[in-house]
This record gives structure tokens, sequence and C-alpha cells, in this order.
């Protein structure tokens, strides 16, 4: 397909996407067909109104069958740090040649990190000014400025706890049951690896989850099938279990690890 054929297929293309999605969501979206900008109002998914995320998508040219829209989310209620989160997740859907916005809209709607984050400034003001503006001085105003830095810091651990978990589902990451036994925890993370490079990158991921990072034992091994020599690389600690189970998986490659006490 020649360049003019595959400008006007593109055009053809993001024309019926902008109808199909006025039909579907109607007033909740805004359409500048000569700029390219779609806005889409997202709203919460309970229909609560008070929160609601603005999904604002600039189209290139050469949109679906080359380039990715370009994706801006607004939401007073979350952090600038959570938005570009999810920015970054939709644009990393994209596959070309295949329209997305429909798709990006159904994905906001179902990430609860959008919907269960803590309240943004100007909710916190309203809620200020709805419980009575009185009293306080120096003391509420600190009072309030140590509740923001807080919840803006579970907003940051949150997101890096989001990207933790995608890159664990791209490197293959199978986290079994959690077992208990005598107060402490025990639960097995197994991931395909082929290098060593690939299980420090698996042990990187999995301590970037918190509760894995703050137990406290946390225990590796792994083992690399080489087919050349007949043979397999491993390394482990705690004892010859985690050998045994290396075994049982067969000669694939795997990296194991088990927090405990968490």
């Amino acid at each position: 397909m020649n360049g003019a054929h595959a400008s006007d297929a593109d055009a053809v293309a993001r024309d019926e996407e902008l109808c199909a999605l006025e039909a579907i969501y109607g007033e909740a979206v805004h359409v500048s067909r000569e700029e390219s900008l779609v806005e889409v109002c997202v709203a919460h998914p309970s229909g609560a109104a008070s929160q609601e995320v603005i999904l604002r998508v600039s189209l290139p040219p050469d949109y679906p069958s080359a380039s990715a829209p370009v994706a801006e989310l607004y939401g007073g209620h979350l952090s600038d740090d959570v938005l570009q989160w999810a920015a970054r997740q939709l644009e990393s859907q994209f596959a070309p040649g295949e329209v997305a916005l429909y798709n990006w809209v159904e994905w906001l709607k179902e990430q609860e990190l959008l919907w269960s984050a803590p309240a943004g400034p100007q909710q916190q003001q309203q809620q200020q000014q709805r419980g009575g503006g009185g009293g306080g001085g120096d003391g509420a105003e600190g009072g309030g400025g140590g509740t923001s830095s807080r919840r803006a810091a579970a907003a940051k651990e949150a997101v890096r706890e989001a990207e933790a978990l995608e890159l664990l589902r791209s490197l293959r990451v199978t986290s079994g049951e959690p077992y208990v036994e005598k107060k402490s925890t025990f639960q097995a993370h197994v991931a395909p690896v082929h290098s060593f490079e690939e299980v420090a990158a698996v042990m990187d991921a999995l301590l970037s989850i918190s509760k894995i990072r703050a137990a406290t034992h946390n225990i590796m091994a792994y083992r690399i099938h080489n087919p050349a020599a007949g043979a397999g690389a491993g390394a482990g600690a705690g004892g010859g279990s985690g050998g045994s189970f290396l075994q049982a998986a067969g000669n694939a490659g795997a990296v194991t690890g088990k927090i405990g006490r968490v």
C-alpha cells in the first residue's frame, strides 16, 4: 500500500472509530476532527460523581496503521505519578494496524488504582470547607500537610507496585497460594529464565513488591540448563528443598523464591 492509500485508509479508520465512540459513550465524548483530538470523560465505575478521569487523546496522521495515539490523563483525585503511569500503560497497549480508544476507555474503568486513590488537593480543600473552617491555626495546617504527604507517598508506592506487577507479568512470573504455618506465611514464585541476567531481573522485580521486600526470609534458587554442556548450572540457599523443586521442574530454566513471616 502506497503512502496516499495508507493515509486514506487511516483517515477512514479514525473516522469510523470516532463515530463508534460517540455512539457508545454519547455526551461523555468530545471530538475535534479538524484537530484530530478526542476527549472522553470516564466516570467512576460505581457512578460516583466525585471522581472522574478525563482521557485526552491526540491522533497522529498515521494512526492506526503505524503510530500510537498520544494520551493525556487528568483527574483531580489523582496524583501526577498515577496519571503518568496510566498514560504510559495505555500507549504501551497499542498495536499498529488496530484502533485503540475503546479498549483504552474500558481499561481505565477496570483499574482499581484510579478509583481507590486518596482525594486530591481540590477535594481535600472542599472537604475542609464542608467541615467548617474554624480554628486550628498552624497546628491544624501542619496536621493537614502531614496527612497530604502520607497520601502522596502512598499513591507513589501504589504506582511503583503496579509497575512491578506489570513487569512480573512480562517476565512470566507465577506466584503460588500463600501457605501459613505457625504464624509464618510462605509463598513460592516461579519464572522461566535462560541467563543469569534474567535471574537478576526476576529477583529485582519481586523485591519491588513491598510485601516481599519486607519479609524476614527471602530464599532464591535457580537452574540454567545448558544443552551443549549436558548439565545445568544452579545456585540456591536454604537447604535442599529448592534444588529438589528445580529437579522436579525438569530441564527448563527456572528461578524460585519464597517469603516467610510477612
